[in-house]
């Protein structure tokens, strides 16, 4: 190789190098205005609703009113007075009766969830106190012991009973799961493989 062909070959390998950097010139933008505005921040999640508050169970609630029946029944006879306030207490135990048949038709429609018989057995509590708290309660015996005022408030206790507590004791018996014993007869027991 000469010295000229040498220096061709250097020759072409720089301008190679110098012509593969050069590339077609990068285009100036012109500042066209402020920057674009920063993005909105993303809005703050909104907190959950608060959860729905429970709601009571109908047949308590319905329970519970005759409860504060039962118990108000046992306190009708100490306002009364006179022929006025007896009219008045024996309206007010017909409206009492009215009531209970009306949670009766109710508690027949609810359907039955186990643990409602804490009801049942509290009304039965409550019957029996009201049991006795007619044969104790002055205010009871000084009524019935009057016979204009008694002639008034037998009635409308028999009809407390017999159309107020007695239906709904009844409904409220129908609604109890039948439980019957888990007895196994002697002849499932020899159809059953013994298990090893």
């Amino acid at each position: 190789m000469t010295i000229l062909q040498v220096w061709a070959i250097w020759f072409g390998i720089t301008a190679t190098f110098m012509l593969s950097g050069c590339g077609s010139p990068t285009p100036v933008t012109q500042n066209a205005g402020p920057p674009p505005p920063p993005p909105a921040p993303a809005p703050e999640p909104e907190p959950a609703p608060p959860p729905p508050k429970p709601q009571p169970d109908p047949y308590e609630t319905a329970m519970n009113e005759v409860s504060s029946i039962v118990k108000r029944y046992g306190t009708v006879y100490a306002s009364v007075k006179d022929d006025a306030t007896a009219d008045k207490s024996v309206e007010e135990i017909g409206r009492m009766t009215a009531r209970l048949r009306a949670l009766t038709e109710l508690v027949a429609k609810i359907p039955y969830r186990p643990g409602q018989e804490k009801h049942a057995l509290a009304l039965q509590t409550e019957l029996t106190n009201l049991q006795t708290a007619q044969l104790s309660n002055p205010d009871m015996q000084r009524v019935v012991g009057d016979p204009e005022l008694a002639l008034k408030f037998i009635a409308a206790h028999q009809s407390f009973v017999t159309e107020g507590l007695l239906p709904l004791g009844q409904t409220i018996v129908a609604r109890q799961p039948l439980v019957l014993p888990q007895t196994e007869s002697p002849a499932a027991s020899q159809l059953t493989p013994p298990t090893k």
